[in-house]
């Protein structure tokens, strides 16, 4: 799944769409920065084109001074106009969405220093879009088998989380991943009980929330102990005694 990153061309702009496009390759989602993507000698206005068209939605990187860059409204001009989703991301106080994106909910980056938390918002919110959804549950599952740290199978799964729910077929390839990756097999998430961490495998907590009440808050959130825990390498051997 490819989504086009909009930041503005300056030291922050940058900094914000390195470290966003980092995140999102951990679900699966390759995330297109123009200024990296640009072939030396290729016709940059082509090139953006190009990658527009094969984007799936659009993410706004508003930092200080986005709405000012004339590019960046460009951008958002041509998703709207083709029907693309497009992503208000608040990263300064002062750059609110303008013209057609006044009316849609932005959402609000208060630690430009954390964009995990960022990007797995975003993954709930492609989740959400008619347009994105059955392309992004593939992705997050495609991501899944693939998944080389507990930290990265502990994010794919809360954006599974946030599905109303799984085929019987999507289940089965959740279930072979664990089978056959020990980095889904052995992850958990952790909860504090009476002043004691419990721990639980992923594939089971998914299983407990998309079958929870629809009446429950959402979307849904990880335990606070994981979002507050952003190591997670590779499983420890274990004795084989």
């Amino acid at each position: 799944m490819q989504v086009f990153l909009s930041y503005r061309e300056d030291e922050k702009g940058k900094e914000y769409a390195s470290a966003l496009r980092e995140e999102l390759a951990i679900l699966g989602i390759n995330a297109i920065m123009a200024s990296r993507s640009i072939r030396p000698g290729a016709v940059w206005a082509q090139t953006i084109l190009e990658h527009l068209e094969a984007s799936s939605a659009l993410l706004c990187i508003a930092s200080r001074g986005y709405t000012e860059s004339p590019w960046c409204q460009q951008e958002i001009g041509w998703a709207i106009g083709h029907g693309i989703p497009v992503l208000w991301m608040c990263y300064d106080s002062k750059e609110h969405s303008v013209g057609f994106l006044m009316d849609k909910q932005e959402l609000d980056v208060p630690d430009p220093s954390s964009q995990a938390e960022t990007a797995r918002e975003i993954g709930t919110w492609l989740a959400a879009q008619e347009k994105t959804r059955e392309e992004a549950r593939a992705t997050f599952i495609r991501a899944l088998a693939d998944s080389s740290t507990y930290r990265q199978t502990r994010d794919i799964v809360y954006a599974l989380a946030t599905l109303d729910s799984l085929t019987d077929d999507e289940w089965q390839q959740i279930d072979e991943a664990a089978a056959t990756n020990r980095q889904v097999r052995e992850a958990h998430f952790y909860s504090d009980r009476n002043n004691g961490m419990s721990g639980i495998p992923v594939t089971d907590w998914l299983r407990r929330q998309l079958n929870k009440s629809a009446n429950n808050t959402w979307p849904r959130r990880l335990p606070v102990s994981i979002l507050k825990t952003r190591g997670g390498g590779r499983a420890p051997r274990r004795d084989p005694r």
